[in-house]
């Protein structure tokens, strides 16, 4: 329960921040369900659309529990990394967290505590995730019909090239 209200506090604090679309993306964070998206060519559409090199883009993967099938997605996040009192306890925790990204894509459905708590948590101007997920966490959504990563980028690119960055 004390969980869930930390996490609580830091999803409404970001909801309280300015959403900044960036002039130009030079980094990219993706944080990844695996249960729902194991492509390995993101890196392809990201840099297509934003033609930056691949040491720009990180990739975060979560999967409920350690599992040997996911071994080479890394950094990796389960259930055990959020702590009882509502912190993360990861190694790569501060490597991950402590930069700031331009965009942030949010691969998850569900509402998950612990995808609450990492998402809320990295740094990011503009943030891109599925309608179906908390709606605090994103500034732009995109409908769940949208399920395979070209599908995502299509309509990301779409409504993304849309918005003004006047105020």
């Amino acid at each position: 329960m004390f969980r869930k209200r930390v996490v609580e506090k830091t999803l409404t604090k970001l909801s309280q921040r300015t959403m900044v679309k960036p002039e130009s993306v030079r980094s990219v964070a993706c944080l990844i369900d695996l249960s729902i998206l194991a492509e390995i060519e993101l890196d392809l559409y990201i840099k297509e659309l934003f033609q930056i090199h691949k040491n720009r883009i990180t990739k975060i993967y979560y999967t409920p529990k350690p599992c040997k099938d996911f071994s080479l997605y890394r950094p990796q996040f389960n259930n055990r990394h959020l702590h009882w009192d509502g912190t993360l306890v990861h190694p790569l925790k501060k490597k991950v967290l402590s930069k700031k990204y331009d965009l942030l894509f949010n691969f998850f459905w569900k509402d998950n505590l612990i995808l609450k708590s990492i998402s809320s948590q990295i740094k990011a101007g503009f943030r891109v995730g599925y309608v179906t997920a908390d709606h605090r966490l994103n500034d732009l959504l995109i409908g769940e019909e949208d399920k395979t990563a070209e599908q995502f980028f299509n309509t990301f690119n779409t409504f993304f090239s849309k918005i003004n960055t006047d105020e």
